[in-house]
């Protein structure tokens, strides 16, 4: 269905054969989760190409519309091999993830075939999710809600933050996932004025520290995001201002999450709330981006014109950031829907004192 859906897309910009090389959209059009292989994709036949480790496996899950082709060399040997029975004179390729030194060998293998940039198409498909992308999203926001309650009654001042990101790592394995989606920022005190600290093996959380939880697993293949600002035992009245701040511009932002508002109009809803208060030289990233099956994919949530579509998910996530001082942010994962969206991370966005 996913692979039928692009080739209409492909067919009508005119650019087929396409070669897909990003591993995770192969794995978005065929369900393969190998580390190698590389897609061609025809007008009504496509082709995996792939070597012997995933022989078996591919040709287990592949679906009905693309054929097995067991790389005997290399992968461009069959690749040109399949271009000159199709009698192509053209491809088409990914563009994003194409290294220069694949492309020069095809320049020199593929010798009566020109190269022509394909842009990003498999991305932008994957924008819109399908019903059961977002059942499997809901479910990894779900963990990642139960694991900051656990979280919430286990945090005391002292302990470690590399502790708390080890904590964090052992609960979504024993919740049916595999991994984090990526390394947790755990930054207490002035280090969460980064936002992308790294979390210290060294540092350990301080009685009247602010700490920033960031954090998510990846479930069935999808990924969740979330970030929580906690303050441990105490709330320093200066980071306090600065948390409703962030949470007005927040729930101001989610509120306006609907078909049809561009990512520039979105992005100004929270950052406009913030400049207002002051601290609009303290919020220097996105509103935020699509999450599936990457933490980091389109549609990215900031100054421009790309209109919102029924079932994106993405996250809204403004923060204010002091240096030396500590930083606020909060983070959730939106789905759109017909009229707005829903949220899919529940946890409280209310001050949360633990200790």
């Amino acid at each position: 269905m996913r692979l039928k859906k692009l080739i209409r897309s492909l067919k009508q910009e005119n650019r087929l054969p396409y070669l897909v090389t990003d591993l995770v959209n192969i794995r978005y059009l065929t369900g393969f989760a190998g580390s190698y292989a590389y897609l061609l994709v025809g007008d009504g036949r496509s082709y995996f190409i792939s070597d012997t480790r995933y022989e078996e496996y591919a040709r287990s899950i592949l679906p009905k519309a693309a054929e097995f082709v067991l790389q005997k060399t290399d992968f461009l040997d069959s690749l040109n091999d399949i271009l000159k029975k199709q009698g192509a004179r053209e491809l088409f390729i990914e563009e994003h993830s194409t290294p220069l030194s694949v492309y020069r060998n095809m320049q020199r293998t593929l010798k009566k075939v020109r190269l022509s940039p394909g842009g990003d198409e498999v991305n932008m498909v994957r924008m819109v999710k399908d019903e059961d992308e977002i059942g499997v999203l809901k479910q990894a926001a779900r963990i990642t809600d139960a694991c900051i309650d656990h979280l919430k009654k286990i945090i005391r001042a002292g302990d470690g933050e590399w502790d708390i990101a080890v904590e964090i790592e052992h609960f979504y394995r024993r919740h049916g996932c595999r991994k984090s989606s990526f390394d947790s920022i755990i930054a207490s005190g002035a280090g969460s004025s980064m936002p992308h600290y790294a979390t210290s093996m060294e540092k350990r959380v301080g009685r009247g520290e602010v700490l920033l939880i960031d954090m998510g697993c990846e479930y069935q293949g999808y990924n969740s995001d979330l970030t929580r600002t906690m303050f441990i035992n105490s709330v320093d009245p200066a980071l306090e201002r600065v948390y409703r701040v962030v949470q007005e511009a927040q729930e101001a932002a989610v509120q306006a999450v609907r078909p049809g508002i561009t990512t520039g109009k979105l992005d100004a809803v929270a950052r406009n709330i913030i400049t207002g208060a002051g601290y609009g030289d303290r919020f220097g990233h996105s509103l935020g981006h699509g999450i599936g099956m990457e933490v980091h994919e389109l549609p990215a949530v900031k100054k421009g014109d790309l209109k919102l579509k029924k079932n994106m998910v993405l996250t809204i996530e403004p923060g204010i950031y002091l240096p030396g001082i500590g930083g606020v942010r909060i983070e959730d994962m939106v789905a759109v829907t017909a009229k707005g969206c829903e949220v899919l991370t529940k946890s409280s966005k209310d001050i949360i004192v633990i200790g």
